[in-house]
């Protein structure tokens, strides 16, 4: 696995070494192409004033000052000579002149007048010559001056900015390394010491954020993003204690009973008929314990998506009428109506997942309800969905429950007298969810609880 620190001052230092080397490339060849040129206008100068010399009449000014080549070329490096036009040397301005070679070509093209350039080498060492007519305006006169300089000089000084460019490079590169480091920590140190905080969340604890570099715009949403997690993980495992908890409760009710049921049967001898009596108390509480069972693996399921609906065109109206028809006949202590809407028409929906929800919603209205209380069932179309209202005329809940209502194994007040496992809600949001709709409850005046199912009319997924 690759450091993101070190990759990120190996990059950096590459990048900028690589744009130090252009520069100095390009720094050098400008420099060397600036002394080449300067050195041809100081040939060219020197040509000049020796044919103005010459055309005057005056002899070739000699250097007899310095009697060793090398210094002769480092310090004066103008050869001069005096040509005829066969390429005999008639005058030169130093000794180290008269084996000079010439360009034939360029020495025979200054009869029509004007410079002619060359580069010719001499022992392995490269000289630029420039021929030019001593008088090209007097006539009869016809010699040739030739001035010549040595490279070496210029490929020295060239040699000594390349070198200067190099280490212009070098030290500019190490600097960087150097930058890029410090660049990198104090870059991706931020990013370690949120996750040092993030590591020191104990297990299972809540209420705890990260605070490092919160105020730094570049880390903010990073650690606005990691917070919100923790806090969607709080909500999680406090849900989760109080599912559990709850979960206990409820499984622990009904087996107490039992237990409590087969401790007294097995105190003394009693009749068949006394067997029976606790044999179907056993069975109510068992068949509770298996309510509870179902509920919770069908609500698995369905947010496991592997119990998804199978949606096709249905009749609201129809379906909500067979489930008020269902409820009716094992209720008969509360006054169930239900009206519908002219239009209503159909809409796409597993017909058993719904009617499972409006079998929980009725039986959660008669369960949570004092006998005699009217239950009524509204039914209305909308443009784009269907809406089937179930309100009830009982004592309601308090408004800070309502948020909670569909969540597992919440009770409300107990006013309402709610009993069981405190799933069937919970089970009808997961399958209108499944359907692209929504479940929501609200307060009735002067009391009780409406609770509305809106179930699209296309089906999730599906082209408008």
């Amino acid at each position: 696995m690759q450091s993101l620190r070190r990759t990120l001052s190996v990059r950096f230092s590459f990048t900028m070494f690589s744009a130090l080397f252009v520069i100095a490339l390009w720094a050098f060849l400008g420099a060397r192409r600036i002394l080449r040129l300067e050195l041809d206008h100081g040939i060219a100068a020197a040509a000049h004033i020796e044919s103005s010399v010459l055309a005057a009449g005056h002899a070739l000014p000699h250097q007899t000052s310095h009697t060793d080549p090398v210094t002769f070329r480092h310090e004066v490096n103008r050869f001069v000579v005096v040509r005829d036009p066969t390429g005999l040397a008639l005058e030169v301005n130093t000794p180290f002149a008269t084996d000079l070679p010439f360009d034939s070509a360029a020495l025979a093209g200054t009869g029509n007048g004007g410079e002619r350039w060359s580069t010719i080498t001499v022992h392995g060492e490269q000289f630029r010559s420039v021929y030019l007519d001593v008088a090209h305006d007097l006539p009869g006169d016809s010699r040739v001056i030739q001035v010549a300089a040595s490279l070496s000089p210029l490929e020295a000084a060239a040699r000594q900015v390349f070198l200067l460019m190099l280490g212009t490079v070098t030290l500019g590169t190490v600097a960087t390394t150097l930058g890029a480091g410090w660049l990198s920590r104090s870059t991706i140190g931020p990013v370690a010491e949120i996750a040092a905080q993030a590591e020191a969340i104990a297990p299972g604890a809540t209420g705890q954020r990260i605070t490092a570099h919160a105020q730094v715009e570049e880390f903010n949403g990073l650690v606005t993003v990691l917070n919100n997690m923790l806090e969607r993980l709080d909500r999680g495992l406090l849900a989760q204690r109080r599912i559990i908890a709850d979960v206990g409760h409820d499984l622990r009710t009904p087996i107490t009973a039992m237990q409590g049921e087969v401790e007294v049967a097995l105190r003394h001898p009693r009749s068949p008929e006394q067997y029976q009596t606790t044999l179907r108390s056993l069975l109510e509480e068992v068949n509770h314990l298996g309510t509870i069972s179902d509920t919770l693996l069908l609500l698995a399921r369905i947010e496991a998506g592997e119990l998804a609906p199978r949606p096709k065109d249905t009749d609201v109206a129809d379906l909500v009428d067979r489930a008020v028809r269902r409820v009716r006949q094992r209720v008969t202590d509360h006054s169930i109506t239900c009206d519908a809407d002219g239009g209503v028409g159909s809409a796409p929906m597993d017909g058993s997942m719904i009617g499972l929800v409006l079998d929980h919603l009725l039986d959660n209205a008669v369960r949570h309800t004092p006998p005699d209380t009217a239950i009524q069932v509204g039914i209305a179309g909308e443009p784009d969905a269907v809406r089937v209202t179930i309100a009830d005329a009982g004592p309601g809940v308090p408004p800070d429950a309502l948020p909670h209502l569909f969540e597992r194994f919440y009770r409300g007040d107990s006013a309402r007298g709610r009993g069981g496992a405190g799933l069937g809600l919970t089970v009808a949001a997961a399958i209108v969810g499944a359907h692209g709709g929504s479940i929501t409850a609200d307060q009735v005046a002067p009391s009780g609880l409406a609770v509305t199912v809106r179930l699209p009319r296309r089906a999730p997924g599906s082209a408008a």
